[in-house]
């Protein structure tokens, strides 16, 4: 478990080297479409742009007991559309695809790194490449090099799911502070997952990647973020 703010913002600038989207929802003015139909508007444009729908759902009530999501839809087949969740009370963060607590304590970053955001990294494999990409950014945040940092398995049902490990010298424990999940998805990409500053972050990493959803039907997510806006809406 971490709770500093250095570590938080340390994970936020891992997330600074690529810039992908998110847009949130409106209010919808007296007179104007429900709210659900001007976000799947909102959507719409946003897809044809190749940018993410981000809908940040509070329940209520069930709110105080700390419950709610963050869900990001990107309904472009480029090379393929995927969707995903952050469960908990977030809000957006200081980077795009970067989630703050309300107490500032807890950060979350998810990304995709595709090959073409690895090509000047060396590495027989896509996976390797992006270990070594995740290296680089904490060897920059520490100011020197790490001795010893790999990937060990965690447990998902998305094969291919490793947990990234490193140390600051030989014999001393693993670097800690972030929690660096990746998810090889075998189809030239590798999901980055980060968490810092939760009660438990391997958990809620692991719930993130559970959630991922990847597809190349051109529908895409759209039955799904319709009916995701419908139900935030009826709980307003």
């Amino acid at each position: 478990m971490a709770r500093s703010g250095k570590l938080g913002g340390a994970l936020v600038a891992m997330f600074t080297v690529f810039a992908v989207q998110a847009s949130c929802q409106t209010v919808t003015p007296p007179g104007d479409p429900p709210v659900w139909q001007q976000q799947l508007t909102e959507a719409r444009r946003l897809a044809e742009d190749g940018k993410s729908y981000m809908l940040i759902v509070r329940p209520g009530e069930a709110e105080a007991a700390g419950s709610g999501a963050v869900h990001i839809f990107h309904n472009k087949p480029d090379p393929w559309c995927y969707t995903y969740m952050v469960p908990g009370d977030w809000l957006t963060g200081p980077e795009a695809n970067t989630y703050r607590a309300k107490d500032g304590r807890a950060v979350v970053g998810v990304r995709f790194l595709m090959a073409k955001d690895l090509e000047k990294i060396e590495g027989a494999t896509l996976l390797e490449r992006a270990r070594k990409f995740v290296t680089g950014q904490y060897e920059k945040g520490l100011g020197r090099q790490l001795p010893s940092a790999g990937l060990v398995p965690f447990e998902s049902k998305h094969p291919g799911t490793w947990k990234w490990m490193g140390t600051t010298a030989k014999g001393e424990k693993p670097v800690v502070g972030v929690t660096n999940i990746l998810v090889d998805l075998k189809s030239g990409s590798v999901v980055q997952v980060a968490v810092s500053g939760t009660r438990d972050d391997d958990r809620l990493a692991r719930s993130i990647v559970e959630s991922l959803q990847t597809t190349a039907d051109p529908e895409c997510y759209w039955p799904l973020l319709e009916r995701t806006v419908k139900e935030a809406s009826e709980e307003h």
